[in-house]
């Protein structure tokens, strides 16, 4: 990494009513390797039953350079007591398939009067991909056995565009194959990945009341959109999207190859797609969308006895959509209120500081979840509800967790400290394990003691 910026302002040219315009540029460069290396025994696919090649990635080099400005606009007077509006832009050029790109902020900040600051801001990100997500090799895998769209009994299930696209595609008449066991397929990196770019939107204030000293109050809306998502679609997810999309010239039928009219090389039917021929590959197609609310109060106070300081985080979530259907680019798969993404948490942490002792407590609150998808029970993409009664019961409960501490400083030097978290030994609900993706927002330990020390010298 080499890097080099100057910042400073432009008082000794000239000052706005808010003061002197503020601005820093810069550039920098970056390279990086990536190597992975196997033992012989993998590589040939003896420990997994499947080969899992070495590789040495092309090295990655990025050169960039930024700006950023500040222009206080106006302050002090009625009704503004600060305006200010500041901006950055980046522009990066990356060796490969993502080439150049530019990403910017542009943000504002009104306080109208002392107690009240207003903020809004829009700005594009972006992410370039991974040298592992482009360059990792093809290596041997597998995938259940899927369901060929151009098989008789699943053509007239997906588009409009299926049957005729089958057909284009040279389908013999009566084709009807049905896998019986996993296909063979081959799993790598996609030289091919453009940056994904995100769009997003945020607004909110800040209020510290004069007349109640040491409270903060903090509300912020923000509303995100990330495009051109790198991810690796299924496997039945990209045989459906070849067939049911508007014609075969799409990056997933390119993902595989089919037999010809004599069969393939290891017993293939015609027209069958030849083992080992699809590339299980990421592609920029996804889509992901989020809108929600957090709200932050804070309060720190000494009232002689006793020093309090509370802090409380409120998280509400309007949508949470993942676009990542490549056969349907808009139907939306809704994650608000599954597991792992509720509606709703909040923490309140609460301090009390009795000259050398300190006791705390943490409450932590997570909303009630569906014990399947959000579909099951609502409409969605001019749906009914799929699945009303998966189980007796709708959702998981909201879930409350208590801890609490304490700090004792027996000297300047020597602390003694201990706590318990969970208190009432909460399990996740339902023989939920607590592990993995879903079920990891609860605590499966239960309820732990801890004590320590420490010790300055």
């Amino acid at each position: 990494v080499g890097s080099a910026f100057v910042s400073g302002d432009l008082s000794q040219l000239f000052s706005l009513p808010g003061g002197p315009v503020g601005f820093a540029v810069g550039a920098e460069y970056r390279r990086e390797t990536l190597s992975y290396d196997l033992d012989p025994l993998t590589q040939a696919g003896y420990a997994f039953y499947n080969a899992i090649p070495s590789f040495r990635a092309p090295a990655f080099e990025v050169k960039e350079a930024y700006g950023e400005v500040s222009v206080p606009l106006i302050k002090d007077v009625f009704f503004i007591k600060e305006l200010t509006l500041t901006g950055a832009a980046r522009v990066a050029d990356y060796k490969g398939s993502t080439g150049t790109v530019w990403a910017w902020n542009g943000n504002a900040t009104w306080r109208p009067v002392s107690d009240l600051m207003l903020r809004g801001g829009y700005s594009r990100s972006v992410r370039a991909p991974y040298l592992g997500e482009q360059f990792a090799p093809l290596g041997q895998n597998y995938t259940p056995a899927p369901n060929d769209p151009c098989s008789t009994r699943n053509i007239n299930t997906g588009s409009a565009t299926r049957a005729a696209n089958c057909a284009a595609a040279g389908r013999p008449d009566g084709y009807d194959y049905v896998y019986t066991a996993s296909l063979e397929i081959q799993s790598g990196g996609n030289a091919n990945l453009r940056a994904e770019e995100s769009n997003a939107l945020t607004l909110g204030g800040v209020f510290q009341p004069s007349f109640i000293p040491g409270l903060a109050v903090s509300v912020d809306y923000y509303d995100i959109t990330v495009n051109n998502v790198i991810t690796s679609p299924a496997v039945q997810q990209a045989l459906n999207a070849c067939y049911d999309s508007p014609t075969l010239d799409n990056q997933f039928c390119a993902l595989f190859q089919r037999a010809g009219a004599d069969g393939g090389p290891n017993g293939e039917i015609p027209f069958q797609i030849l083992e080992g021929t699809y590339q299980d590959l990421p592609q920029n197609y996804a889509r992901l969308k989020a809108r929600g609310l957090d709200t932050q109060v804070g309060y720190n106070h000494d009232f002689g006895v006793v020093r309090a300081n509370l802090k409380g985080v409120w998280s509400h979530v309007f949508q949470r959509d993942d676009y990542t259907d490549p056969a349907r680019p808009d139907y939306r798969n809704v994650l608000l209120n599954e597991l792992s993404y509720p509606q709703d948490q909040f923490n309140i942490n609460t301090d009390l500081k009795f000259g050398r002792f300190t006791i705390g407590h943490t409450l932590r609150w997570i909303g009630g979840m569906y014990l399947n998808t959000f579909e099951d029970y609502n409409s969605v993409n001019g749906e009914p509800p799929q699945n009303p009664d998966y189980a007796e019961i709708a959702k998981y409960p909201a879930v409350t967790y208590n801890d609490v501490r304490f700090d004792l400083e027996m000297t300047d030097r020597f602390n003694f400290y201990g706590g318990v978290t969970n208190i009432g030994d909460v399990d996740p609900p339902y023989g939920l394990t607590g592990v993995g993706e879903g079920s990891g927002i609860y605590d499966n330990r239960g309820r732990f003691f801890y004590a320590g020390f420490r010790a300055r010298f």
